[in-house]
């Protein structure tokens, strides 16, 4: 599959969850959230109490400084525990003779970590996926799990 089949695809499949998941969780409407690399969760929250929680896996992050693209795969501030994932992207980059899939860090914006998370979330048979602003720019990440916090009833 070429590259522009692929992103396509991966758009699609990920907009499809985007949209499940805030028919079904309504994601945007909580004012909080908290991911933590030990436990691989981020966690939503309104008033102090957590009400959606997703297993995770980072998939890179875009520099505002630099205006580069990093996989979480390369880089050694992402615990080694959520980066397992991307290492299949990468597998798939070099397998298939894709460079933005396989080289750890390029020039790219917004746009490219949302076609790199769309395609990790594809490969990966992700869930859903969330961009965290971070201090040299956006976080991107994968769900491999989202469900109700313990006692939330679904809404």
């Amino acid at each position: 599959m070429d590259y522009v089949t692929l992103v396509t695809q991966a758009h699609e499949y990920l907009s499809a969850l985007q949209d499940q998941n805030e028919r079904d969780f309504h994601l945007s409407k909580y004012p909080r959230y908290d991911w933590d690399q030990e436990t691989g969760e981020i966690i939503f929250s309104e008033s102090g109490q957590p009400k959606v929680a997703a297993k995770v896996q980072f998939v890179g992050d875009v520099s505002t400084i630099t205006g580069t693209w990093l996989w979480a795969w390369a880089n050694p501030t992402v615990s080694e525990h959520l980066k397992q994932g991307v290492l299949k992207v990468k597998l798939y980059g070099e397998e298939h003779g894709i460079r933005q899939l396989s080289e750890s860090k390029w020039k790219a914006d917004d746009v490219d970590g949302w076609e790199m998370t769309s395609i990790a979330a594809l490969l990966l048979n992700a869930k859903g996926a969330y961009k965290s602003p971070g201090e040299n720019g956006p976080i991107f990440m994968v769900f491999t799990d989202i469900q109700w916090a313990k006692g939330v009833q679904p809404q």
